[in-house]
């Protein structure tokens, strides 16, 4: 199969048609509830899942300089301040100040280096771990895949989405070859549940299930004798819904105390992050968030003023999200990631208001919760931050320690119309043993 020049894009409206789809419900609900996705196969996989990941997504590519590898006094320092964190030596963007407060429970990892600077294909890379001309097919998103290999127990959702990009280019990718049942539950963002979700009423709920069951007993003629991953992920994403119906207060931020809610701030990632939270609580594994719509961290000008307001609201909602967690006893399970798709140039750039270009070559991002060693920085850029000087670490590494903190081997092949797919890019990429 020819490999595609460029990702298959999900455009805003696929979004609500494969929401709607999954919200619609269908025959598979009648046929035991949670239809093929939590059948016998499935079941010991899901009973298992005690890992959860909550990716918080910072769109646009966040500049290194004014987060977690400031170059302060630097001709590519630029104007902001730095601060000391709690790991001795360490110093992170002044206006990350509970980032540093928590720096020695998290693990940051300064020596990222990566390819593609186009923020459709960066986006691509940094989500699937596949660049898109290395793929025979349309790779999952990297928590379809998690999905795909700990699914949750209980009728929740595996995988949620909260907010997405604005526009088809810089959609979230979806489950790719593996079908409609690894699709992200897709949530609007501002701490919102589900959109279109019907009523959970007891008449309401009974009218679903007759409506399920003629769903049902349309479709067996077409099931008859397609056993595909095709039709089976279908079955899956209709039989979740009635489980959904019937925990609809999953998605309900009322139910937080007011207290635990305002230390999250009033912004849309504030309500998204402690909904994450809430999520991981009630036992949904996979949720990423992400941080405003568009490419809110694409600074090209008026980078520095406009930065500060965005790194403040970022710190005060992922600052408050990891005090949560640890306070909830969900740390120690619960790997937190705070990336982006590339960092920004040393060069400081631009006529009136100044800003960065994109940067592969040297960018940072943090984890933390799930066996990540804390107060860990790995690998180091020069004194002006223009070239990596130890340890550097690729997209493939990044995955392969994403799925070893979680129990998932690397090295692990799915399979696509008969052909291998390995999990990472051409099953390269080797563990951080760093922050293990």
């Amino acid at each position: 199969m020819t490999a595609p020049a460029r990702p298959v894009e999900c455009r805003r409206a696929d979004h609500r048609a494969s929401r709607r789809l999954f919200l619609q419900g269908a025959g598979a609900a009648a046929l035991g509830g949670f239809g093929r996705l939590f059948a016998a196969d499935n079941a010991a996989k899901a009973a298992g899942q005690e890992k959860h990941v909550i990716l918080v997504f910072m769109s646009g590519g966040p500049s290194q300089f004014e987060t977690w590898d400031p170059k302060t006094g630097r001709p590519t320092g630029g104007p902001h301040m730095n601060t000391q964190t709690t790991v001795p030596g360490v110093r992170f963007d002044e206006y990350m100040p509970n980032l540093a407060r928590l720096a020695d429970k998290t693990a940051v990892i300064r020596s990222m280096t990566s390819s593609l600077g186009d923020h459709m294909e960066g986006h691509y890379l940094a989500q699937t771990g596949h660049k898109p001309t290395n793929v025979v097919a349309t790779a999952p998103h990297w928590l379809s895949v998690c999905a795909h290999q700990k699914p949750a127990a209980n009728g929740l959702p595996s995988y949620v989405v909260l907010g997405a990009e604005q526009g088809g280019n810089m959609a979230v990718p979806g489950p790719g070859f593996l079908g409609a049942g690894y699709q992200g539950l897709f949530c609007p963002g501002k701490g919102q549940g589900p959109e279109d979700l019907p009523a959970a009423g007891a008449k309401d709920l009974a009218e679903f299930q007759r409506r399920a069951a003629l769903r049902a007993k349309l479709g067996e003629g077409f099931a008859a004798g397609r056993d595909t991953p095709s039709a089976q992920s279908h079955d899956a994403a209709f039989g979740a819904v009635e489980h959904l119906l019937r925990n609809r207060d999953l998605f309900d931020l009322s139910k937080e105390p007011p207290k635990r809610a305002e230390k999250y701030g009033p912004t849309a990632l504030g309500r998204d992050c402690l909904l994450a939270a809430r999520l991981v609580e009630k036992g949904v594994p996979f949720v990423r968030v992400q941080h405003q719509g568009g490419l809110a961290w694409d600074k090209h000008r008026r980078a520095f003023d406009s930065q500060r307001h965005l790194t403040r609201e970022f710190d005060t909602a992922v600052g408050a999200l990891i005090d949560d967690l640890r306070a909830r006893g969900l740390w120690d399970k619960t790997l937190v990631i705070l990336m982006g798709e590339f960092g920004r140039t040393p060069e400081i750039l631009g006529q009136g208001p100044p800003g960065r270009n994109h940067w592969t070559k040297s960018w940072s991002l943090s984890l933390g919760g799930c066996g990540v060693k804390p107060g860990v920085v790995v690998g180091s850029t020069n004194e002006d931050g223009t070239a990596i000087e130890d340890r550097p670490v690729t997209i493939p590494d990044l995955f392969a320690t994403f799925y070893a903190l979680l129990g998932i081997d690397h090295r692990t092949e799915l399979e696509f119309e008969g052909r291998p797919v390995p999990l990472t890019e051409n099953g390269k990429g080797a563990p951080v043993k760093e922050v293990l």
